[in-house]
């Protein structure tokens, strides 16, 4: 048996139809939210899971596919040293079409970036930073890369262990992406999708294959977490691990990441506008749950 039965993923499907037929997540135990999809604990007599549900998909070969990159983007992180957390990829098949998951284990609490930094200074906290920045400069390469972001990674004893691998961000020999990620922006409005898909996606992308951007993301979003007034003694911990030049700057840090936060914001309201277009005027569920409003400037 691997980490959960068919059986279990398929109730807790039907407990997840429910809260997207009524819109009422209330019943879920949601343990995290990122931009598109959110993390779901499932409990079983084995222990408890973080399950994430990935945006859904018309035909089987599709889902396959996706779960062959998600392996692959895993077997490739761990060759570059990375520890990846175990992750399973069971898919199921709806009325609709197939829903594919990520399921993991859930650490224990506290573990997670944020949270475990969430009581250190600067200076306690910049050894463990410097150690999640010399994975990621590891792990970046024209082919390959990790989304760096503090979220994504969590400490057990004296393991730095890595969670995002749902969004496999992958390269072939010509830079062309294995992954399409028309796939991802399927969850957004039909105008808003068409505005990323068009002019903003590549440079995300780009982003993430950048030591510099990886940098910038990182630093900038400990805003977003929480923790702002500790980024700026990490900004020369960046500029060591990483060799930057020109070095980054505490004001070139905050103005990436407001451009960001205003992205993801503006992302976000589009989708509650969206929500409330199917809800009362449409009269049908919105196949999504999104997160609360997040104060993203800390």
């Amino acid at each position: 048996m691997g980490l959960v039965s068919t059986s279990e993923i398929e109730a807790f499907e039907h407990l997840l139809e429910e809260a997207l037929r009524t819109g009422q997540a209330e019943d879920l135990d949601v343990i995290g939210y990122g931009e598109v999809t959110i993390g779901v604990k499932l409990a079983t007599p084995r222990g408890d899971f973080a399950c994430k549900r990935l945006v859904p998909f018309s035909e089987r070969d599709a889902a396959d596919r996706y779960a062959d990159l998600i392996a692959s983007y895993v077997e490739q992180l761990e060759a570059c040293g990375i520890d990846v957390v175990e992750t399973e990829t069971p898919i199921l098949k709806r009325p609709d079409g197939y829903v594919l998951y990520c399921v993991q284990p859930l650490l224990p609490s506290g573990s997670l970036g944020p949270d475990f930094l969430k009581s250190k200074t600067a200076s306690e906290a910049a050894p463990h930073v410097r150690r999640i920045f010399e994975h990621i400069q590891a792990s970046v390469t024209p082919s390959l890369a990790p989304d760096g972001q503090l979220s994504n990674w969590a400490f057990e004893g004296d393991r730095v262990r890595y969670l995002d691998v749902g969004t496999p961000f992958l390269r072939d020999e010509h830079g062309n992406e294995v992954l399409d990620f028309t796939t991802q922006t399927r969850a957004l409005p039909a105008p808003v999708r068409v505005i990323v898909n068009r002019f903003l996606s590549q440079l995300v992308i780009d982003n993430y294959f950048s030591i510099r951007g990886q940098a910038l993301d990182f630093l900038g979003n400990l805003i977003k977490e929480g923790l702002g007034d500790i980024f700026p003694p990490l900004v020369p911990v960046a500029n060591e691990v990483f060799g930057l030049t020109p070095e980054i700057t505490e004001k070139e840090v905050r103005a990436h990441y407001k451009s960001d936060a205003q992205l993801w914001a503006l992302t976000q309201a589009a989708r509650r506008a969206d929500r409330w277009f199917y809800r009362r005027i449409l009269r049908k569920p919105y196949p999504y749950l999104l997160p609360p409003r997040i104060d993203r400037y800390g």
